[in-house]
């Protein structure tokens, strides 16, 4: 049995954290780069890629509404509020993606690939106030 010296859990534990911080794939924007420095509306990039076909590496999580055929997809682990089972606390870089077709996802908070088409306007419907990802579906898990 090997063990780990202080400097070789030292690397692994970093090892991991540049895994769990990494930036997007080559080909894909960065969650946090599609809304502005307040984090109140969309970047001028967003506003470049509206209406286009996009790919976003993210976590996925239920909507707050948890309605159908759609999911939430953002830089970090996405937990609603434990008093009111709202988003209010979420981070920037999140997205409200619209995939009714998406397959089944055996971690519901598994890091995937998703393309679709990027929309300005909020989905009320999912009860987030985010950009959205339209006619969506999964590029990889």
């Amino acid at each position: 049995m090997t063990h780990l010296g202080t400097s070789g859990r030292r690397a692994a534990m970093l090892a991991c954290l540049g895994l769990a911080a990494a930036p997007a794939r080559a080909g894909t924007l960065a969650l946090r780069d599609l809304y502005d420095e307040a984090g109140t509306g969309p970047s001028a990039l967003a506003r470049r890629s509206a209406g286009r076909r996009i790919a976003l590496v993210g976590l996925v999580a239920p909507v707050p509404t948890g309605a159908a055929g759609w999911l939430a997809l953002g830089e970090t682990a996405l937990v609603p509020c434990q008093l009111c089972g709202g988003a209010h606390d979420w981070p920037v870089g999140v997205v409200a993606v619209e995939a009714a077709n998406l397959p089944h996802l055996p971690d519901p908070y598994s890091r995937v690939t998703i393309e679709g088409v990027l929309a300005l306007e909020p989905a009320r419907e999912t009860g987030l106030d985010r950009l959205v990802l339209r006619d969506a579906g999964l590029a990889s898990a």
